[in-house]
């Protein structure tokens, strides 16, 4: 994490490569791993370093390549979409635009998504539905949000984000983080408290709260997964208020749980859904949907910027959205999930370094404890750098310490299996380094 290049025996030409990333760009701009991976070519669940070594990604990007790399129906569709469009289409109409709108729209399927409001990314349609709320309730200044969530790092985005503001308007509630969240018997006993605090906040702020930011689960946080019932409580309140429920399913959206959306995993009924990630399969696309009488309260360009609702970015919706009509798309990640799941609770039995696996369909959590006079934070890192010696590309430690396995939702049950032997191999690796 100092900024200097990491260096990788035999990986001479990825080598280069870090080293150039180094001198010509800031730290800044890239997240840290120990292995920093160079990229050459990919296809499906696969990846291939310049040297020409293989790797299962279970990664998916970030939760943005959902159905796989260079995905040939895909690939097909876009290019298909796209030919003879514009880039760019800021001062100009494509019914491209229009059809996307339409299909994500009748995807979503809901009384409530009406109209659909683009950007280029998840923390620009974070703001921007924050927007939205607040044009709806101009006399409300309170914004709530629940706590350890990863909304974005810009502006709105970033003051809801994490547990504390330096926005004098933003006020936290509690998200539910189950140690296990096979543990029955500990969702029911705190199944009163988040009610507590929202009433408390009523009394203490009355007619001055506009909105209720949460996600379906806490991912940056470290995969904690919560009940239905703790997510229908908070849109329930937010319903009997007059407040605007916004669900951040930029994360979740399009698969990743099991579900197509996760409003619909959990029976809840938002006002505003922001999706991102993998609604595009790649391309710098999100899209904010949900009631017209909210979306159509700013004016003529309060919400444009130059990229949101570009030719190219609508295209790769239709596209997405056409792969997974054709193909059992969810329906393979939510047998896969299962799948997944089985092999890392395996890995919590086995290795004494390994704690709770937390997560849903194919996005999980595998907490790291410290181990062998080393930080759990240490551990996590040197796991995922043994992970890329035996061919699997994980993303650096989430809180520090928890591996996020999330592999493309089209990964196929043997190579579910293939990357957890050869994770299990890395694994093996490390316990032997004790002492």
């Amino acid at each position: 994490m100092t900024g200097l290049p990491i260096y990788i025996e035999n990986d001479e030409k990825s080598n280069e490569i870090r080293k150039q990333i180094v001198d010509l760009i800031p730290k800044s701009h890239k997240t840290y791993t120990s292995t920093q991976l160079v990229v050459d070519r990919v296809e499906g669940v696969h990846l291939w370093n310049p040297e020409g070594r293989e790797f299962i990604d279970f990664s998916s990007g970030v939760l943005v390549a959902n159905l796989g790399h260079n995905h040939p129906y895909f690939e097909e569709r876009y290019a298909h979409y796209i030919r003879n469009l514009p880039r760019n289409a800021y001062n100009m109409l494509t019914e491209i635009e229009v059809t996307a709108a339409k299909r994500l729209i009748e995807n979503l399927n809901h009384k409530k998504m009406e109209k659909v409001l683009w950007s280029a990314c998840g923390s620009s349609g974070i703001i921007k539905a924050v927007w939205a709320a607040q044009h709806y309730h101009p006399d409300r200044h309170i914004i709530l949000s629940t706590k350890y969530g990863f909304h974005g790092k810009k502006g709105l985005a970033g003051d809801i984000t994490g547990e504390k503001s330096q926005n004098p308007n933003v006020r936290w509630i509690d998200f539910i983080m189950l140690a296990d969240q096979r543990d029955e018997q500990e969702h029911l006993n705190r199944d009163y408290r988040v009610a507590e605090q929202l009433d408390a906040l009523k009394r203490e702020y009355p007619n001055q709260i506009s909105m209720l930011v949460t996600e379906p689960y806490l991912g940056a946080k470290g995969s904690f997964h919560p009940p239905s019932w703790y997510l229908r409580q908070l849109n329930d309140w937010c319903s009997e208020n007059d407040v605007i429920f916004i669900l951040d399913e930029v994360q979740s959206c399009h698969g990743r749980t099991g579900e197509m959306y996760a409003f619909q995993k959990h029976g809840l009924d938002p006002d505003l859904i922001v999706m991102g990630k993998g609604i595009g399969n790649g391309e710098p696309i999100c899209a904010v949907a949900g009631r017209a009488d909210v979306l159509d309260l700013m004016d003529y360009g309060e919400a444009s910027d130059t990229f949101s609702g570009n030719p190219r970015g609508c295209a790769a919706i239709v596209a997405a959205l056409d792969t997974f009509e054709k193909f059992p798309i969810v329906e393979n990640c939510h047998k896969m999930g299962g799948i997944v799941a089985d092999q890392l609770y395996k890995l919590t039995d086995e290795f004494e370094f390994v704690g709770q696996a937390r997560g849903e369909g194919l996005v999980w959590g595998l907490e790291v404890n410290a181990y062998a006079g080393k930080s759990a934070n240490e551990i996590a890192n040197e796991l995922v750098l043994q992970a890329y010696h035996h061919g699997i590309h994980l993303i650096g430690p989430l809180a520090g310490n928890v591996l996020r396995i999330s592999p493309p939702l089209i990964i196929s049950h043997s190579e579910v299996i293939e990357g957890f032997n050869r994770l299990c191999k890395a694994f093996d690796v490390m316990s032997g380094m004790d002492g």
